[in-house]
């Protein structure tokens, strides 16, 4: 089930919130838990049933090993029990998400003939294994107590989280299930907040990320056909759709949890702000970045045993970060583009110019072009595309990509011009150079969303705002489309 779709608003979310807060008035609070926890196994089965019993047997596992660490507390078998917590997480990612990747480069490297049949990968498999992975190793660090059975079920399956994130540590969302007894009741200072919050995030989905991915997705699939303007027009476009997408995912995510009285972790922060990519990767996708550091930046020593050691560090985790993205050589070469970047920031930290506006240019250049090779099916497109950028001329191709961009508002900005301004030698393209613009400065200035809310939210031009926001949005959704996350 997508949150951008009209079955989730007008049913699913309304029903779940209804559910919740009536059954919170029940002295034991196991069966409010229980109708989310069926009710997030909803959401998730909504989209595939078989993918259901992948993420039970994980939980089940998971919470195993949980009850075990508890039982053999402080003995030498704590130590076998994590191996095998982990050996077990990452066994099932990597059969679902790279034994099919593994297999055809063994046959191309082996000159072997092996044959598996295509393995569909779950929805959210990444996020959710992730998780519960940092879990089992708080658990056997002693920094997480075992929990009451429902509780873990929940702290996993909490639908908003699920399926793309951001990911969750137990801290952030079992204490609050646990202690805070004023959860029970409903308040509308939550409701507002996050209700702001997910019409703001359904606002980028729709009708920024959904209307860049038209030019994206079409000029992707002719690569051949595009000049020099047209292929940096369309790898600065994904970019922003990415990150439309994905922050509009997460703010409509964390504005869910808000309504049902949990407040998730954020994970975008300005990131076209970024002047290094060190910078960036702490303001974008920043749980994942979090769980790397603590789980394997750290542990292999961080920058403690010098920088040698420190930069070989620095690659392992963005060669993490790069499969954990995808089975496919052009995550391996995104995650090494921006491992050698952030060596060469730690080798040279004076190797940045005194303009502090170049270095973000130059940042998000260095990003953009990276994430044009994320965004390739294979390692020869991402040539093409490349060949593309620097030597394909100018055949005039980016004026057909406006017309990509023809959709229902689009065109009644043009009438509206050409009304008020009938000697406009062109207002169909005026009017998306203004749009594209726009969607450009509300991407680098990159202002939280939480901060709108609580600079206007809850004033009258706040809600005359998101009011129309919300209408708007919800109109736009007669073709729903899946989140660009939910591929990894």
């Amino acid at each position: 089930m997508l949150f951008n779709s009209v079955v989730f608003i007008i049913l699913f979310l309304p029903a779940a919130l209804l559910g919740w807060f009536l059954l919170q008035r029940l002295e034991n609070p196991i069966f409010a838990k229980l109708f989310l926890i069926g009710m997030s196994f909803w959401f998730y089965g909504y989209y595939n049933i078989s993918y259901l019993w992948i993420l039970i047997v994980s939980l089940v596992f998971n919470y195993g090993v949980s009850a075990l660490l508890e039982r053999f507390s402080g003995r030498k078998a704590c130590t076998g029990l994590l191996a095998a917590g982990i050996l077990g997480n990452l066994g099932l990612l990597f059969y679902f998400k790279y034994f099919n990747f593994f297999v055809d480069n063994c046959n191309f490297f082996l000159h072997t003939d092996f044959h598996v049949e295509k393995i569909a990968l779950p929805l959210g498999i990444s996020f959710f294994t992730f998780q519960q992975l940092s879990f089992v190793i708080d658990r056997y660090q002693g920094e997480a107590p075992h929990y009451p059975p429902a509780d873990y079920c929940f702290f996993v399956s909490f639908f908003p989280q699920l399926v793309a994130g951001p990911i969750v540590l137990h801290s952030e969302l079992l204490p609050r299930l646990q202690e805070r007894k004023d959860i029970r009741r409903p308040s509308a200072d939550h409701f507002y907040d996050g209700f702001s919050l997910f019409v703001i995030g359904l606002a980028k989905k729709v009708l920024l990320a959904d209307a860049l991915a038209v030019p994206v997705n079409a000029e992707y699939e002719n690569i051949m056909a595009l000049d020099t303007p047209s292929a940096w027009i369309v790898i600065v476009f994904y970019m922003l759709e990415l990150y439309f997408d994905f922050s509009g995912y997460c703010d409509m995510a964390r504005g869910i949890g808000r309504m049902f009285g949990f407040t998730l972790p954020e994970n975008f922060d300005a990131p076209f702000q970024a002047a290094s990519v060190r910078e960036f990767w702490r303001r974008w996708h920043m749980t994942l970045s979090r769980f790397l550091s603590r789980y394997i930046y750290f542990p292999l020593g961080g920058s403690r045993r010098g920088k040698a050691r420190q930069c070989l560090n620095l690659l392992v985790v963005f060669l993490v970060s790069g499969l954990w993205h995808g089975a496919n050589w052009t995550f391996i070469l995104w995650g090494l583009m921006h491992g050698l970047a952030a060596v060469f920031e730690t080798l040279f930290p004076g190797a940045r110019f005194k303009w502090n506006w170049l270095n973000r240019l130059l940042t998000f250049l260095f990003v953009t072009l990276s994430f044009s090779i994320f965004r390739s099916d294979s390692l020869n497109e991402a040539l093409l595309l490349w060949k593309k950028l620097f030597t394909a001329g100018n055949s005039g191709f980016f004026i057909a990509m406006c017309n990509t961009l023809r959709y229902p508002e689009n065109y009644a900005l043009v009438k509206f011009l050409e009304m008020a301004a009938p000697g406009l030698l062109n207002p169909f393209y005026a009017v998306t150079f203004c749009l594209l613009a726009g969607i450009g400065i509300a991407a680098v200035r990159g202002r939280k969303a939480e901060q709108w809310i609580r600079d206007k939210g809850n004033s009258g031009w706040g809600g005359f705002c998101l009011a129309p926001l919300f209408v708007w949005s919800f109109f736009s959704l007669s073709q729903v489309s899946v989140f660009l996350y939910f591929n990894f």
